[in-house]
């Protein structure tokens, strides 16, 4: 039995995607097939094609494979998403392993410290298991910002964020609009609604 059937929604830069659906309606396996986490490192079968640009990501005729450069993921639960213990290591890794341009990254590192004064290297928090349920997830979004993709998949945001947290999270959200990326957003409470070019029902 399919876990969601017959969807189909096309985007461009500077848009906001907000997906609509119960838990269990299948939101976080539409996120993961579109990064291509299904079916490269959870088995899925998907049929459709996922397209960017006039690039073919994925067909059903060739197996999926993953594109980090493209795709920025930021899972519900950010203790299965944590990797180093250290927070300067978390928000590095991605954007060196990408190799990116260090002055660019630089720079977007000190603007998010200026918003999230716990990411900057005088913190008295240094060490990622001492961070908020909320801090967590803001820490790896910020190593998603690090990397710099075209595309940021973002699976129940607003869960654990505190108001200020929130708040914060929204200019960075307006910046990633301005710089032309899109984002799409896995959500079933309305918070983000208000950024939606369109919604996407489950």
């Amino acid at each position: 039995m399919p876990i969601f059937d017959n969807i189909s929604f096309s985007t461009r830069e500077k848009e906001f995607v907000v997906i609509k659906g119960k838990n269990g309606a299948g939101k976080t396996c539409l996120l993961q097939s579109i990064a291509g986490i299904i079916p490269k490192y959870i088995y899925g079968e998907l049929t459709g094609n996922i397209s960017y640009y006039d690039r073919e990501l994925y067909t059903s005729r060739e197996k999926k494979a993953f594109y980090p450069q493209i795709f920025g993921y930021l899972m519900q639960e950010p203790d299965k998403q944590l990797c180093f213990p250290f927070i300067e290591e978390e928000l590095f890794f991605g954007a060196e392993n990408l190799q990116r341009d260090y002055l660019s990254v630089k720079e977007r590192y000190e603007g998010l410290c200026e918003l999230f004064p716990f990411l900057s290297p005088n913190s008295k928090t240094l060490e990622t298991h001492k961070l908020s349920f909320g801090q967590k997830k803001i820490c790896l979004f910020a190593s998603q910002i690090l990397k710099d993709p075209d595309i940021f998949l973002l699976d129940e945001p607003s869960v654990g964020l505190s108001s200020d947290l929130l708040s914060k999270m929204e200019k960075i959200l307006y910046q990633l609009q301005n710089a032309g990326k899109i984002v799409i957003f896995a959500e079933h409470q309305d918070y983000f609604d208000k950024f939606a070019s369109q919604i996407v029902r489950l």
